[in-house]
Formats: C-alpha cells, structure tokens, sequence
C-alpha cells in the first residue's frame, strides 16, 4: 500500500544527473586555470583539497534536492480510518444537447425546460457538492463537483447542440463520465440525474447503468419531452428529415429511462410537476443515505512526506553550518 500523491514531480530526479554534470564541468574549468597560475606543487594540493570539499558539497546539496523533490510528490504509507459526514449526497447533473431536444413539445422546448429545472433543483435541494455534464454523441464535463451553484446556473444557461460537435444521444458516454467523475474514496453518497429524451443511439446504457449500481451510485432519470413528441427543428428546412423526405418525430423513451434508473438502483420521475420531481429527489437522496449513521468510515492513504522534509531541513543544516564546523 505504497504510491505518491503527486508523482509528476518525481520527473525533477531526471534533472539531478544534469546538474552535477554542469558542476562537474565548472569544477573542471576552475582547476584549469588554476594550473595556469602560480607553483605546481602548492597548487596541486589546493586542487585536491579543494576537490574533495567540492564533491562533498555536491552530495550534501544533491541529498537535499532530492528529499525536497520526495517532499513535493508526498509519498504515502499505510491506509488509515477517516470519518465523512454523510448528511449530503453528491449530486451530478448530466443534460442532453443533442438536437432532438430543441423540440418544442414543452414549451418554449425541451432544452429550456431542463435548464429551468436544473436551476430549480439546485436551489431546492441542500447537497454537498453538485456537478454538471452536457452530452450528445459524446459527454463532456462542464463542471465538477462543486458548492459553487452560481457556476453551475450559468453553465447549464449556455448549454446548446451547436456546442457539441459530434451529434446523437450517447447515454452511456453521460454515465461513463459520471461515474469518473464522482470522488473514488468510499463514504460518499453519489446519485446521477439523467436528463434526456433518452433516444439512445448506441445501445450501451443498461451496461453502464448496471456498472453505476456497482460503484453505488444511484441514477434518477428525466424524461424530457412528451409521450406524443414533436418535430425536431432545422434552420434550413424548418424540420429534420429521414431519407424519404419525411420530417422526424422524436418521442421520449420512457421505456430505456426507466430501465436504466432500476438497474442502478434509482426511478424514473416525470418533468410535469417539479415539486413532486423536486420531493421525488428528496426522497431519493434520503433513501440512499442511512438515517442512523450520521458519520461514516472511508479509507485515506497515510502521507509520509514528513520524512523525506525531515532530512532535506538537517542537510541544508549541514551546508550552512558545515563551513563555520572548520572554524572550530
């Protein structure tokens, strides 16, 4: 149970051979004119004396750049208790911007309403940190997970199809980030609320949501749209057509929704009504966090970086003092 918190900077160790090389030829080039100067034999000797001097020094200082370097990447040891208050979930919102939910069977269209209620539930429900998602073809992270709530108002507001370069409905994509997006330490209450049309074009979701109930978070899915649907909107040609020139009515799957909310263990709740949406969330979070226990256990790496500083403080000691020791 070994590893470093920050190991990018243990790439500063390649930079050690280097400057001892750079030391090296400084050194080599002071002896040089040296020798140009003055009585062999006198010089001789203050050339090995001082040469020995030089290389310990070099040690002293190179010892102590490396235990700074160790400092920095914090190696940790061992894995201790900590206790996390779990009076909150974790909540990550992900909102479809594919095109199909630019249809204005909600008024003023799918896309607006969800980001009304976006801002509704954030400002309804007292959780710990909220994250936010947009995705088509492909997800994408807007947000982590954050107290900051303005942000995630103002990241939801500007959301739009035209921001996602590659089209369709990915659901799985949308779960897959959530899930790596959500803290990996245990004790930690996580739900996902799935805001979509839920037409899924590549058929991985149940897979993705199965694989959420493992990790334990729990997904609330968002029908967005009605169950007679609409005509998805085209600048060009007022709606989108198939290829028999017939415009595309896109109609919520309800059915996929709901699925994927029971294989992650969470519900299917309509956008109708957001109170009862808003109790249903309420109700949902109480349910996945245990009323009994106000604190719960999670395991933390233990940082040992208090070594490696130690030793850096009483090296630099010895170079500072070590000139005052020939005084004595």
């Amino acid at each position: 149970m070994f590893r470093f918190e920050n190991p990018e900077y243990l790439f500063f160790i390649l930079l050690l051979p280097l400057l001892v090389l750079a030391q090296n030829l400084l050194h080599k080039r002071s002896q040089s004119i040296l020798k140009s100067l003055g009585n062999t034999q006198t010089i001789q000797k203050n050339i090995i004396g001082q040469s020995a001097a030089v290389k310990k020094q070099t040690i002293l200082w190179m010892s102590c750049i490396l235990m700074i370097i160790l400092t920095l990447a914090n190696p940790q040891y061992g894995i201790k208790k900590q206790n996390v208050q779990t009076g909150n979930a974790q909540i990550m919102i992900a909102l479809d911007a594919s095109n199909s939910m630019l249809v204005d069977d909600i008024k003023p269209n799918r896309l607006a309403r969800a980001q009304l209620l976006i801002r509704q539930i954030t400002e309804k429900i007292a959780t710990g940190k909220t994250g936010l998602i947009s995705f088509a073809g492909e997800a994408y992270l807007q947000s982590p997970l954050t107290t900051d709530i303005a942000t995630i108002h103002l990241l939801s507001s500007i959301i739009h199809p035209d921001q996602i370069p590659t089209q369709g409905t990915d659901l799985s994509a949308a779960i897959q980030l959530a899930l790596k997006s959500f803290p990996e330490k245990d004790g930690y209450h996580k739900l996902l609320i799935l805001m979509t049309d839920g037409e899924d074009h590549e058929g991985e979701a149940l897979d993705a949501a199965k694989k959420a109930d493992e990790l334990g978070v729990s997904i609330i899915t968002i029908p967005i749209g009605t169950e007679e649907g609409g005509y998805i909107p085209d600048p060009k040609m007022g709606y989108k057509t198939d290829k028999d020139g017939n415009a595309i009515r896109s109609i919520p799957n309800r059915v996929l929704l709901r699925e994927i909310a029971e294989a992650a263990s969470g519900e299917m709740l309509e956008i109708q009504d957001s109170d009862l949406l808003i109790k249903g969330i309420q109700s949902r979070i109480k349910h996945i966090i245990k009323k009994d226990l106000s604190f719960q256990l999670h395991n933390e790496y233990e940082s040992r970086f208090q070594w490696p500083l130690a030793f850096a403080i009483v090296l630099l000691l010895l170079i500072i003092l070590k000139p005052h020791f020939k005084e004595i």
